[in-house]
């Protein structure tokens, strides 16, 4: 009798999805081992990818510390002060010193001058300009000149009835020289009597449209003068400075005359200072009209 347990016995076999699993984890083991062993012996590992950054705005980039930021091509928006609607036809922008003293070349020569080449000229101004007649250099009827002028009251002073713009409309003079401030330092700033002296030269221009117009910068003080009054050596300076300026933005003809009345600290030169340390002695107005005549002759 046959053993059924033997007969009911049946042989295992492998069936197709199993053999297609193994295959699947072998590849899978061996990827890994492939991955890993080029990892271990590779000398330097991958570098990692960039970070992206969180906060970017890609309409309107802001450039980096390292980037050169183009330059505006606008012209950028300036305020300046408006050049006045008119300019007197008479005035020349030439601001001048004297040339080197010590130049043999130099025709400049301080006390030569051409006293005809003044004949037809005005000089306005005030105690210190009224030497330039009492000394005899200048007829006095060609200067009109005044103890107390200053910007400030230029255009309203009279002297014999005549203001200096009647006095320049009745004279026509071929050149006006204007030499204003001594006598307002020491209570005005230096830029309102700028501002004053601008106002005084543009009537002037309309008051004598033919005649040349010519600033000349106020003269320095002594040492001795500068201890006991307002009227300090810097205050001097700043206001010929400011006056400078003026005549550059405004196109007047300005002459330097305080550099070439000054002594080696800047003051007064004793050689040509009176006794109070503020007027001129005779060489002063000597060494003031040879320099003007040279610089407008040669400007």
């Amino acid at each position: 009798m046959p053993n059924p347990h033997h007969y009911n016995k049946k042989e295992p076999t492998l069936t197709p999805a199993i053999i297609i699993i193994n295959i699947l984890i072998a590849g899978v083991v061996l990827l890994m081992v492939f991955f890993i062993y080029n990892y271990v012996s590779s000398d330097t590992p991958p570098a990692p990818p960039p970070p992206t950054p969180e906060h970017v705005n890609t309409e309107n980039p802001s450039p980096q510390n390292d980037e050169e930021i183009p330059e505006n091509t606008e012209s950028p928006s300036v305020t300046t002060t408006p050049e006045p609607t008119t300019s007197p036809v008479s005035m020349t922008k030439a601001v001048t010193t004297p040339p080197p003293l010590s130049d043999p070349s130099s025709a400049y020569v301080p006390g030569t001058y051409d006293e005809s080449f003044f004949a037809n000229d005005l000089f306005i101004g005030d105690s210190i300009m009224t030497g330039i007649y009492l000394y005899g250099f200048i007829p006095a009827e060609n200067v009109y000149a005044k103890v107390g002028i200053n910007p400030s009251s230029a255009s309203d002073t009279e002297i014999n009835g005549l203001t200096a713009l009647s006095k320049a409309t009745q004279m026509k003079p071929a050149r006006i020289y204007v030499m204003l401030g001594s006598n307002g330092i020491s209570f005005l700033s230096g830029s309102d009597m700028v501002t004053h002296m601008e106002g005084f030269m543009e009537e002037l221009a309309k008051a004598a449209p033919n005649s040349q117009i010519i600033l000349l910068t106020i003269p320095p003080v002594t040492a001795e003068y500068e201890q006991s009054h307002p009227e300090t050596i810097q205050n001097v300076n700043d206001y010929n400075y400011m006056l400078k300026t003026s005549a550059l933005r405004n196109n007047y003809f300005i002459i330097d005359s305080a550099a070439t009345l000054k002594d080696s600290e800047g003051y007064l030169a004793a050689e040509y200072a009176e006794a109070d340390g503020l007027h001129f002695k005779s060489s002063a107005y000597k060494a003031m009209l040879s320099l003007i005549q040279y610089t407008v002759q040669n400007s």
